[in-house]
């Protein structure tokens, strides 16, 4: 056999060798506006569709710093469909991930404002601006770092991932680095507008119908050298990290078949912008619910959990394919 034939297929040989992922769903993000610019997390491996529906808010009242240096606006509600496509490639496999963005005031404020009056419990400055306005807006000593009041979808920044998974489906991890590509702008907030990359593992261990698992990650960007963010952005690399359980029901029934699944995600904070709401590190909590008789979809909700550097709310269904990989 020719030498070149020898080679591709000891390559083809080693790529299909490697094995399905398995293991930990991959986690959900903070999709907070200001950080959705960067690297998404390590994904799990699997041909993969997700479709969330996101509220952001910051109250008027307390977005203007003591010194007046800082302006922001955040009020919108987002709509992102994302898309993994993996192939295993040298005992690992690699991922692209795509990520749609519709952005506009949204349909939820009166929803919001209801849910407040029944409970009896305050607004939290929504009741100051107008509903179903759409307006994200940062400043910071004069300079615009972004300026959006017009509803529009866009295509974020693509994230390609290299991962190789260790141990079984019920103990084991997952360790790899992502790249994402400077395809978008600050302007509309579709990326940094350079080369992005994290360093990120995981792992997991199950134990009858009980589970648990977790996910740490470095990320590191970059900025253009006029980039506005460097008004408000004072390191060039971050860490967050979730952790979690949950419990599979294995029977035939409505109730007996569910599943329920809390973690919490953890994202340190690379912007200071003189604004207590702003400048905390981001805290959320998810709850996912899961069924026997869907073994591949994943509904949830996540919300924040102490602090206001994430979403107000957020709620995701994932669909995960059978099939590891596209072939």
């Amino acid at each position: 056999m020719p030498a070149g034939r020898m080679a591709a297929a000891a390559i083809l040989c080693g790529t299909l060798a490697a094995q399905d992922p398995g293991g930990a769903p991959a986690p959900r993000p903070n999709r907070v506006a200001w950080m959705e610019i960067f690297p998404d997390p390590l994904p799990e491996g699997r041909n993969h569709l997700s479709l969330e529906a996101t509220s952001q808010f910051l109250r008027p009242d307390r977005a203007i710093s003591g010194d007046s240096r800082t302006h922001a606006i955040l009020d919108g509600e987002e709509w992102q469909l994302t898309a993994d496509l993996a192939a295993p490639l040298w005992g690992g496999f690699i991922n692209l991930r795509l990520r749609a963005v519709a952005r506009s005031g949204g349909i939820a404020d009166q929803a919001f404002t209801s849910y407040h009056d029944a409970l009896g419990i305050p607004q939290g400055g929504r009741n100051l601006v107008p509903k179903y306005q759409f307006h994200y807006r940062l400043e910071r000593d004069g300079v615009v770092v972004v300026d959006l009041n017009k509803s529009d979808t866009v295509l974020m920044e693509p994230d390609i991932a290299w991962v190789r998974s260790f141990g079984t489906k019920d103990a084991g991890g997952r360790f790899g680095l992502s790249v994402q590509l400077p395809t978008g702008k600050r302007e509309d907030l579709t990326g940094t507008g350079s080369t992005d990359a994290l360093l990120g593992g995981a792992l997991w261990k199950r134990s009858g119908r009980w589970h648990a698992f977790t996910q740490a990650e470095r990320v590191f960007f970059g900025l253009p050298k006029d980039s506005p963010y460097k008004t408000v952005i004072t390191q060039r690399s971050f860490t967050r990290a979730w952790m979690g359980g949950g419990y599979q029901g294995e029977g035939d029934g409505f109730f007996s078949g569910l599943g329920v699944e809390l973690s919490l995600g953890y994202i340190e904070n690379p912007y200071h912008v003189d604004l207590a709401r702003m400048d905390k590190d981001g805290m959320q909590q998810y709850w996912t619910v899961t069924h026997k008789r869907l073994p591949h979809w994943r509904f949830g909700i996540s919300e924040e959990a102490g602090s206001y550097f994430a979403p107000d709310l957020t709620v995701f269904a994932c669909y995960r394919f059978q099939k590891f990989g596209i072939f």
